[in-house]
């Protein structure tokens, strides 16, 4: 029994979940952007991404905790819903519809709720720029599954969110820049449902 309670000890010392490394002022940091993006009632903008192939796409971003949306417009109608563990590509062009899991994607670090950075998360990054903050986090007990930094505007304390990039599993890496912010707006539910096959 002492065995057993003596490995049980040294396992826990040795997790690489959360953000305990981190110096005070960074620990002050990621509070934050967990009390931010848990307590947003809703947020929309215009967004440019930068896809894996080089390849830009443009249109409409709405998050509530939990739950995204991207209604693209460029190059050609299609619909993006994830939450709930699962991402639904719609692409109006082609009539395909795709079904992805966020276990294992980066972007699900962004969609759980209430957003942790602890556990099963390990934040590897916090940065200030002139303005700006930002925060990389991965799974903790895979990091290798893929990388998510999400940027922030930060000015007077107040912050705003304003871009992600990612790196997935196979090194595929993604951009969403967000630009006309607004927050604070009421969005139906119904808007985040996926679209049906």
């Amino acid at each position: 029994m002492k065995r057993a309670l003596l490995v049980l000890l040294l396992l826990s010392g040795c997790a690489t979940g959360g953000y305990g490394h981190l110096p005070a002022a960074e620990q002050d940091d990621v509070h934050r952007i967990e009390a931010y993006l848990n307590g947003v009632k809703g947020l929309k903008a215009a967004f440019l991404q930068h896809g894996p192939d080089a390849g830009e796409s443009a249109g409409r971003f709405s998050y509530i905790p939990g739950h995204l949306r991207l209604d693209y417009v460029v190059p050609h109608p299609m619909e993006l819903v994830a939450g709930d563990g699962h991402l639904v590509l719609d692409d109006r062009a082609t009539g395909a519809v795709t079904h992805l899991s966020l276990r294992h994607n980066p972007l699900g670090l962004l969609l759980k709720y209430p957003i942790r950075f602890d556990g099963d998360v390990q934040v590897t990054d916090v940065r200030h720029g002139d303005g700006s903050l930002q925060i990389s986090v991965a799974q903790a007990d895979n990091p290798s599954q893929g990388l998510l930094t999400i940027q922030f505007s930060d000015v007077n304390g107040q912050l705003g969110l304003i871009g992600l990039q990612g790196v997935d599993a196979r090194q595929h890496h993604f951009g969403v820049e967000l630009s006309a912010l607004q927050q604070g707006v009421v969005i139906a539910p119904s808007v985040f449902t996926p679209p049906a096959e």
